[in-house]
């Protein structure tokens, strides 16, 4: 067998486009999903300031304390909210649904401090939004298809997005 023999019988393949495609239906599933998680945390952060650990944490006896109430709660909801994104996620299939949650949660990681003035549904709407917004991003650049440039682009927009919201 000659050297041409073994040429001939390989296949010469197209380059591999350097992202994975996403639909529009994706996309929008996406975005649906973080709308649903925003909503969840949203109630959630509104009924545990309110409740628990207003509640615990605004006592008399602990008022220098009281002020890190909305805090806890927005944490208490960002890991249920992550929980519920992660599953919710991976059941439509969206590609590395963990991604997309860590990023989305830890950009969105001080929301509390944009919505502790607002009233419950004022405050469920604007996560709602916002992590919608997350969801969607991430999604979209989660879908390059070297985890390492996705992760480097993820950690930039992630750094300019707690810019902006710290700002």
């Amino acid at each position: 067998m000659s050297k041409q023999d073994v040429y001939d019988d390989v296949e010469v393949s197209e380059g591999v486009a350097p992202y994975i495609g996403m639909t529009r239906r994706d996309f929008l599933s996406a975005l649906l999903c973080g709308a649903g998680v925003g909503l969840l945390v949203g109630i959630i952060y509104s009924l545990l300031s309110t409740f628990v650990f207003g509640a615990v944490l605004c006592r008399p006896q602990d008022a220098a304390q009281c002020a890190q109430a909305p805090q806890y709660a927005m944490i208490v909801a960002s890991i249920i909210g992550a929980i519920a994104g992660l599953v919710a996620l991976a059941r439509i299939r969206i590609y590395r649904p963990l991604f997309v949650v860590l990023f989305s949660t830890v950009s969105l990681w001080a929301a509390h401090q944009l919505v502790a003035t607002y009233p419950w549904y004022w405050a469920s709407l604007i996560l709602l939004a916002l992590f919608a917004i997350a969801y969607a991003l991430f999604a979209w650049l989660g879908r390059i298809r070297s985890f390492v440039v996705a992760a480097i682009f993820g950690v930039l927009v992630l750094v300019l997005v707690r810019f902006i919201a710290t700002a």
